[in-house]
Protein backbone atom coordinates (compact mmCIF):
# COMPACT_ATOMS: atom_id res chain seq x y z
CA UNK A 1 0.00 0.00 0.00
CA UNK A 2 1.09 3.79 -1.27
CA UNK A 3 2.39 5.45 1.97
CA UNK A 4 1.07 8.77 1.82
CA UNK A 5 2.31 11.29 4.69
CA UNK A 6 0.45 14.78 4.54
CA UNK A 7 2.64 17.97 6.07
CA UNK A 8 -0.71 20.85 6.43
CA UNK A 9 -0.93 23.23 8.95
CA UNK A 10 -4.81 23.14 8.52
CA UNK A 11 -6.71 19.55 8.08
CA UNK A 12 -7.69 20.53 4.26
CA UNK A 13 -6.14 17.96 3.06
CA UNK A 14 -7.13 14.87 5.54
CA UNK A 15 -10.68 16.48 4.84
CA UNK A 16 -10.27 15.67 1.46
CA UNK A 17 -8.85 12.43 1.67
CA UNK A 18 -11.22 10.78 4.59
CA UNK A 19 -13.17 8.93 1.90
CA UNK A 20 -10.25 7.04 0.83
CA UNK A 21 -8.60 4.01 1.76
CA UNK A 22 -5.40 5.36 2.37
CA UNK A 23 -2.72 4.69 5.03
CA UNK A 24 -2.35 8.23 5.64
CA UNK A 25 0.19 9.86 8.21
CA UNK A 26 -0.46 13.69 8.94
CA UNK A 27 2.12 16.32 10.47
CA UNK A 28 0.75 19.98 11.20
CA UNK A 29 4.75 20.74 12.02
CA UNK A 30 7.49 21.05 9.34
CA UNK A 31 10.34 19.59 11.01
CA UNK A 32 8.40 16.39 12.87
CA UNK A 33 7.44 15.79 8.77
CA UNK A 34 11.40 15.91 7.66
CA UNK A 35 12.18 13.11 10.46
CA UNK A 36 9.17 11.49 9.45
CA UNK A 37 9.57 11.33 5.58
CA UNK A 38 13.81 10.71 6.17
CA UNK A 39 12.83 7.04 7.08
CA UNK A 40 10.01 6.29 5.04
CA UNK A 41 10.35 4.45 2.10
CA UNK A 42 8.83 5.79 -1.38
CA UNK A 43 6.32 8.11 -0.08
CA UNK A 44 3.64 10.14 -1.66
CA UNK A 45 3.78 13.85 0.25
CA UNK A 46 0.84 16.13 -0.04
CA UNK A 47 2.67 19.36 0.82
CA UNK A 48 0.06 22.31 1.86
CA UNK A 49 2.04 25.59 0.61
CA UNK A 50 0.72 27.25 3.78
CA UNK A 51 3.68 25.34 5.86
CA UNK A 52 6.26 27.08 4.22
CA UNK A 53 4.37 29.93 2.25
CA UNK A 54 7.53 32.01 0.53
CA UNK A 55 9.51 28.99 1.94
CA UNK A 56 8.10 25.73 -0.04
CA UNK A 57 10.84 25.73 -2.90
CA UNK A 58 13.69 25.34 -0.16
CA UNK A 59 11.53 22.98 1.97
CA UNK A 60 10.86 21.24 -1.31
CA UNK A 61 14.57 20.99 -1.53
CA UNK A 62 15.06 19.77 1.76
CA UNK A 63 13.14 16.85 1.23
CA UNK A 64 13.99 15.32 -1.42
CA UNK A 65 17.71 15.26 0.08
CA UNK A 66 16.48 13.45 3.50
CA UNK A 67 14.68 10.91 0.84
CA UNK A 68 15.18 10.42 -2.35
CA UNK A 69 12.98 8.31 -3.47
CA UNK A 70 9.67 10.47 -2.18
CA UNK A 71 7.71 12.41 -4.00
CA UNK A 72 5.99 15.54 -3.35
CA UNK A 73 2.69 17.24 -4.57
CA UNK A 74 2.37 20.96 -3.59
CA UNK A 75 -1.30 21.68 -2.57
CA UNK A 76 -2.47 25.59 -2.03
CA UNK A 77 -6.06 27.15 -3.04
CA UNK A 78 -4.36 29.51 -5.58
CA UNK A 79 -0.59 29.46 -6.70
CA UNK A 80 0.64 31.61 -9.82
CA UNK A 81 2.07 29.87 -12.45
CA UNK A 82 5.25 31.04 -11.16
CA UNK A 83 5.08 29.61 -8.03
CA UNK A 84 4.40 26.22 -9.06
CA UNK A 85 6.97 26.07 -11.90
CA UNK A 86 9.11 27.09 -8.90
CA UNK A 87 8.47 24.27 -6.95
CA UNK A 88 8.22 21.91 -10.03
CA UNK A 89 11.52 23.01 -10.54
CA UNK A 90 12.63 22.33 -6.93
CA UNK A 91 11.93 18.88 -7.30
CA UNK A 92 7.64 18.61 -7.23
CA UNK A 93 5.65 16.48 -8.94
CA UNK A 94 2.80 17.73 -9.28
CA UNK A 95 0.38 20.52 -7.83
CA UNK A 96 -3.30 20.32 -6.90
CA UNK A 97 -5.19 23.22 -5.65
CA UNK A 98 -7.38 22.56 -2.79
CA UNK A 99 -10.73 23.26 -3.51
CA UNK A 100 -10.46 20.15 -6.43
CA UNK A 101 -8.50 17.72 -4.23
CA UNK A 102 -11.51 15.64 -2.94
CA UNK A 103 -12.22 15.20 -6.71
CA UNK A 104 -8.94 14.29 -7.65
CA UNK A 105 -7.28 12.37 -4.49
CA UNK A 106 -7.56 9.11 -5.19
CA UNK A 107 -6.37 9.22 -8.75
CA UNK A 108 -3.73 11.42 -7.98
CA UNK A 109 -2.09 9.36 -5.44
CA UNK A 110 -2.19 6.46 -7.53
CA UNK A 111 -0.29 8.79 -10.58
CA UNK A 112 2.05 9.96 -8.50
CA UNK A 113 2.86 6.43 -6.83
CA UNK A 114 2.99 5.51 -10.69
CA UNK A 115 6.07 8.03 -11.01
CA UNK A 116 3.78 10.23 -12.98
CA UNK A 117 3.49 14.34 -12.61
CA UNK A 118 0.38 15.62 -11.46
CA UNK A 119 -0.02 19.26 -13.57
CA UNK A 120 -2.48 20.89 -15.57
CA UNK A 121 -1.56 20.84 -19.42
CA UNK A 122 -0.91 24.45 -20.12
CA UNK A 123 1.37 23.96 -16.84
CA UNK A 124 3.51 21.63 -18.92
CA UNK A 125 3.66 23.70 -21.78
CA UNK A 126 5.08 26.57 -20.20
CA UNK A 127 7.04 24.32 -17.99
CA UNK A 128 8.47 22.84 -21.75
CA UNK A 129 9.49 26.53 -22.81
CA UNK A 130 11.16 27.00 -19.77
CA UNK A 131 13.66 23.98 -20.24
CA UNK A 132 14.37 25.02 -23.47
CA UNK A 133 15.24 28.22 -22.45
Amino acid sequence: MTEVIVVDKTDQIMLALSSLRLAVVSFNDEIKALNAIEVAVKPVILLHQNVMCEGTVDYIKALLKVSTTCKIVVIAANLSDAEVLGCLLAGANGYQNINELSHYADKLVKVIDADEGWITRRMTATLLDVLRQ
